[in-house]
């Protein structure tokens, strides 16, 4: 009886508080009172009906807060303060007040106003999802390469080992010739001319050499240049039957006539060959045995079907020295240069306004300011794409300050006799080389399809700056976008993603005459040499030969 008296004595307060409202704190602590005692016993239902408006709000203060009333340790969060330029993430805090057992949890009305001081909602800011374009697939650069090096790899490099070896034995011949040819007067190398320019003319078996020495033996000895000239013989013969050797020959025959070769160069003496000729020749014959082991490498991967093919080949090339087209041979594609990829950028859409960029040929960094506020540095070779016109200055080298107002297009930084120095480009000339290439390379320029046909060489020519998107061909949809400036971009492989890429061709300047760059050349002709014999239909070579026959 006790516990209902004092309930119908609330309600009786409540319902005078309804008759005169006011704004005073006594109708909070009485709503927040009734919210604790008076919700679990009845239920929301009779306060509704007996509370009114005043009870109503103080139940959502009251039972809301936890019985923690004003001026009691309760205190209204203040707005968090932004800093200038430092955009604030801003989270929803999860609702933690615990319901009680048994009772009902009361949700605030929505016409109800917020504190006073309660902060303002917070509008949040925009996010931007910027997307790579829509690009056409480009076949698997893996796939092509490990069907490549299984099947025609082998037998392309065996015909570039035995085209390099004849053409050292033909090496070898012409010093002779040379030689004897300056020896007039002395009828027995007179003799040993005549004889070896008729077996050149004709078409003698690897040991012809050694044959055409037996006749000769008594007058070259007698003259004391037996050895010299035996020795010349002995090397020339040993390239020869490399040449010689049938396309299924297997790995350690190839190996065993490569090493005969390389021990007979080792004998060579007296004065028909050079030192300088004998070091370069010894570097062809060190060639071609790296192609064996290169084209075993790739054939052993091949068959494992190994995802690391270009990375193992593209070490093996770096230890071997060998040139780009050996390369390009064995795998049926070709691998890039090291550092000469393209960068890959994460470009908003669109073409960006003004691109600045630092040709190679720059010795040193350049640095600048944008709007004089974005301070800027390019390395050689690097480019900075800008969304709109920007007030560029900067200091020329020789105490001269210089401000330009740059707009739409390509723009690069030069050093002239007046020190650093801004230009722009006009017209961009770009060149897409895929002659390298087993497929189709498909592309987009400035946003525009584009496709450069397997072996083909497709040139364009813009007013601006040049955006390349294209697919990498790994098979799960991943593209590449990038700028860039003007110049010669190859399609091949880059080793380290096992991907299609572009690679900048460096210019070329003028190359080292060393030992290894003279053997690699000759070493280059080779493989155009066996490539072009390998496309050679035989029927329709032997039809060409006989039509050379009519008169």
């Amino acid at each position: 009886m006790n516990r209902r008296h004092k309930i119908l004595c609330l309600l009786a307060a409540a319902g005078t508080l309804t008759a005169f409202p006011s704004a005073s704190s006594g109708q909070d602590i009485i709503g927040e009172a009734l919210g604790k005692v008076i919700l679990p016993a009845v239920g929301p239902v009779i306060l509704d009906r007996a509370g009114g408006q005043i009870l109503e709000k103080g139940l959502n203060g009251g039972f809301g807060k936890g019985g923690m009333l004003p001026g009691r340790g309760g205190r209204v969060p203040t707005r968090p303060s932004r800093r200038q330029g430092s955009p604030q993430v801003i989270r929803s805090q999860p609702y933690s007040q615990t319901v009680p057992s048994g009772s009902y949890q009361v949700q605030p009305p929505s016409d109800v106003a917020p504190a006073p001081n309660a902060p303002p909602p917070v509008e949040p800011p925009e996010n931007r999802i910027v997307t790579r374009p829509s690009v056409s697939p480009n076949p698997s650069p893996t796939e092509i390469a490990l069907t490549h090096v299984v099947s025609a790899g082998p037998q392309l490099a065996g015909k570039v080992i035995r085209a390099e070896a004849a053409e050292i034995a033909g090496q070898i011949d012409q010093a002779v010739m040379r030689s004897l040819g300056q020896s007039s007067g002395d009828a027995s190398l007179e003799a040993l001319r005549r004889d070896y320019q008729n077996r050149l003319n004709k078409n003698h078996s690897e040991t012809a050499r050694a044959e055409l020495m037996l006749n000769h033996d008594a007058a070259l000895a007698a003259a004391g240049t037996r050895q010299a000239w035996s020795s010349l013989f002995d090397a020339a013969d040993a390239a020869d039957r490399i040449a010689a050797l049938p396309s299924e020959t297997d790995q350690t025959t190839l190996t065993q006539a490569i090493e005969a070769l390389r021990s007979e160069l080792t004998g060579i003496t007296g004065p028909v060959l050079s030192g300088n000729e004998i070091a370069v020749i010894a570097q062809r014959a060190k060639n071609i045995r790296n192609m064996v082991v290169l084209s075993e490498i790739a054939r052993v991967l091949g068959a494992q079907r190994r995802d690391d093919l270009f990375a193992r080949i593209a070490e093996a090339a770096g230890k071997s020295d060998a040139p780009d087209e050996a390369i390009t041979g064995l795998l049926g594609v070709g691998l890039g240069t090291s550092g000469s990829t393209v960068t890959d950028m994460q470009l908003p859409e669109g073409i960006p306004a003004v691109v600045l960029y630092s040709p190679e040929i720059n010795t040193t960094p350049i640095s600048f300011v944008c709007d004089d506020a974005l301070e800027i540095t390019l390395a050689p070779g690097e480019m900075v794409p800008l969304d709109q016109s920007f007030v560029v200055a900067f200091q020329n080298g020789k105490g001269v300050v210089k401000r330009y107002t740059i707009k739409n297009g390509m723009f690069r930084w030069v050093v002239d006799q007046d020190g650093w120095d801004l230009r722009q480009k006009t017209a961009v000339d770009v060149t897409i080389d895929a002659s390298e290439s087993p497929a189709a390379f498909h592309y987009l320029l400035n946003g525009q399809p584009q496709i450069a046909e397997a072996g083909s060489v497709m040139q364009h020519r813009l007013d601006g700056p040049a955006r390349i998107d294209f697919d990498r061909g790994l098979g799960d949809g991943s593209s590449k976008s990038t700028l860039v400036t003007p110049g010669d971009y190859v399609v091949g492989v880059n080793p380290d993603t096992a991907g299609w890429d572009l690679h900048l061709r460096p210019q070329q300047g003028s190359a080292a005459e060393s030992t290894t760059e003279i053997a690699k050349q000759y070493w280059r002709d080779s493989v155009v040499q066996a490539q072009r014999a390998a496309l050679i239909d035989p029927a329709e070579a032997k039809v060409d030969a006989l039509l050379d026959l009519i008169e």
